[in-house]
């Protein structure tokens, strides 16, 4: 089957291949591979700043498919079944896991198409049957695609602003418009808020426009205070003059990763602020974006798409900043 791999870092270009079909374990399904999004993360593995698979490693963490062959004790009902999964399989044993955070399994979780697991960008993968969440018949592929981590991320990082013991009402402020931030932008305004967003990319800046937010291009221009501030974009210095715009008690979600020299812990103290880290979200924040989507109670990002054998121009694209919503590789069936 044709698969497109990871095989040196850094590299800006992945390497079409065929390679061996995906084994079918037990307990696990064989999906075929409809479309499949392209996450900052993929860049990140890419040029050397993320994690390091070993390669050769097809990438891509955020597949729609539908399953076509199950494992021994899997319900065959599933097979012709719509899916996309969860990314995170980790050790069902530890605290984390048996509660629903195997995203945390403190004895290192597998992650689908980042790290140990071979992700969609093939013809065909290999899921644990634990980790497929059904696609709604209302959701179109490439926008199921859009929703695999971004969705359940954004739904993780508003649950997170909102229902702690500190979260709720007043203003909030969300740090870049891609695909994450804007599907957060969407569900603060579900949830009764109205989010100011900041994004120095014109054409997200212009989407988010478009949607209905006030979003705006630099720091200058916005004033607090917020209850809390959700930074998608990991721009290292802003995060001391994010923390500056936030009420005592406010909130600050760490959705990208932003690497610190050093960071204002005083102004933290002072204003008893909290700050909460987000790694993707739980099986059950994907199974509600799906379902808002596709109640058209929120909308999904945009979304622009190409085929498997062009999967380098659409990383260039991104590279250069081209693509205001999410980048989509669509398999040719």
């Amino acid at each position: 089957m044709r698969a497109a791999q990871l095989v040196e870092i850094p590299s800006t270009e992945l390497q079409l291949a065929d390679v061996p079909e995906p084994e079918l374990r037990p307990l696990s399904v064989i999906i075929s591979v409809e479309a499949c999004g392209i996450c900052g993360t993929d860049l990140h593995i890419m040029e050397g700043s993320g994690y390091r698979p070993e390669m050769p490693f097809t990438l891509g963490h955020e597949p729609v498919g539908t399953v076509s062959a199950v494992g021994p004790d899997v319900d065959g009902a599933l097979v012709g079944s719509r899916v996309v999964p969860t990314i995170f399989v980790g050790c069902n044993h530890c605290e984390p896991c048996r509660s629903g955070d195997e995203r945390l399994c403190v004895n290192g979780p597998t992650i689908t198409g980042v790290f140990r697991q071979p992700g969609g960008f093939a013809e065909r993968m290999a899921l644990m049957a634990t980790q497929l969440v059904p696609v709604p018949a209302q959701v179109p592929l490439e926008v199921a695609a859009t929703l695999v981590d971004a969705g359940a991320t954004a739904h993780n990082a508003v649950r997170t602003a909102l229902d702690g013991p500190h979260g709720g009402g007043g203003e909030h402020l969300v740090v870049g418009a891609g695909p994450v931030g804007f599907l957060v932008a969407e569900l603060l305004r579900y949830r009764g808020a109205h989010p100011v967003i900041l994004e120095s990319n014109e054409e997200r800046r212009r989407l988010a426009q478009k949607s209905g937010y006030r979003a705006e291009n630099d720091l200058s221009e916005i004033d607090g205070p917020f209850s809390s501030v959700i930074d998608c974009a990991a721009a290292a210095g802003l995060v001391d003059p994010l923390l500056c715009l936030l009420n005592p008690h406010g909130v600050y979600v760490s959705v990208g990763y932003a690497k610190l020299d050093q960071f204002d812990m005083p102004l933290v103290s002072h204003r008893e602020l909290v700050v909460r880290g987000v790694r993707s979200g739980r099986q059950s924040d994907l199974q509600q974006v799906l379902t808002l989507v596709a109640d058209h109670a929120i909308s999904a990002p945009t979304w622009d798409s190409w085929p498997l054998e062009e999967i380098n121009t659409a990383l260039a694209s991104l590279r250069a900043g081209l693509v205001g919503g999410k980048a989509v590789i669509v398999m040719d069936t």
